[in-house]
């Protein structure tokens, strides 16, 4: 069973590479200082802590369905500018026109019901107010991912090695044309959408390898299921695909996301 309850973990895991998307995202949605805005799915902070940096005298709320990662961001993050409660993108409990903006970094491909999730976005949204989201681009901006899935395909080789690989790397939303659609659906204007590149840096490769293995998400729990044999084999190949022959070293793989940003019309 995927753990979702361990904050620490999931910062070892995708929280740090959160860290370094965040405040490019930011400068992105071009926000006015001084305003209200939204972090919706606010995890351990990452956009929490970008919006506090790159948007003079901002009050931020973050919304995160889970209570641990709420009490993990309120304990790590302590300025009165800032909040965290827990509750449901879907059903947010805020008044209509609460914020100046409300944003969403890497989220999108986890709710079962996206177009839901703008669409409240877009509700306690002032008029004029910037609504915008980040997410991976799993098709081919995602190594750090695709590498261990097809590490598993070669070992495991099976229908639902395949299945399990689909599951984690292919999105409702996959592209920037596809996010501007759902912006379009949500009757946003002044669409835009922006290819944002994050580069991965590993002290070693253990510092790559054992994140695999901490099961916060279906990603990283799926190899920690495996036989023992399996485990290694696919370690030894990815260890591989990353540094070659070589002795253990610091690398990197280069991420990218796109992210769109659409303005509620004025009424």
């Amino acid at each position: 069973m995927v753990e979702f309850s361990n904050p620490e973990r999931y910062e070892l895991w995708m929280g740090r590479w959160s860290a370094r998307l965040a405040p490019t995202f930011v400068r992105f949605a071009g926000l006015p200082k001084g305003g209200r805005f939204l972090d919706v799915g606010s995890g351990t902070g990452a956009l929490a802590a970008a919006l506090l940096e790159g948007v003079e005298d901002s009050t931020i709320i973050g919304i995160e369905p889970s209570e641990p990662y709420v009490a993990y961001s309120r304990k790590r993050m302590r300025d009165e500018r800032l909040g965290f409660e827990q509750g449901d993108a879907l059903a947010m409990p805020f008044e209509d026109d609460s914020f100046d903006g409300a944003l969403a970094l890497l989220i999108l491909q986890e709710l079962p019901d996206a177009p839901k999730a703008v669409q409240e976005m877009r509700r306690v949204t002032r008029s004029g107010g910037c609504v915008a989201a980040s997410q991976w681009n799993f098709d081919d901006g995602m190594p750090m991912l695709a590498l261990f899935w097809d590490a598993v395909i070669e070992v495991v080789a099976t229908d639902a090695a395949r299945e399990a690989a689909t599951d984690c790397m292919v999105v409702d939303y996959p592209d920037e044309d596809a996010l501007g659609r759902l912006w379009q659906a949500a009757w946003l204007v002044e669409i835009e959408t922006e290819r944002h590149e994050v580069d991965m840096s590993f002290a070693s490769f253990e510092d790559y390898w054992a994140p695999f293995l901490s099961n916060v998400t279906p990603t990283s729990s799926y190899a920690g299921n495996l036989a023992a044999d399996q485990i290694g084999e696919i370690k030894s190949r990815l260890r591989k695909k990353v540094i070659g022959g070589a002795l253990d070293r610091s690398f990197s793989l280069r991420a990218h996301a796109w992210a769109v940003c659409g303005k509620v019309p004025s009424q």
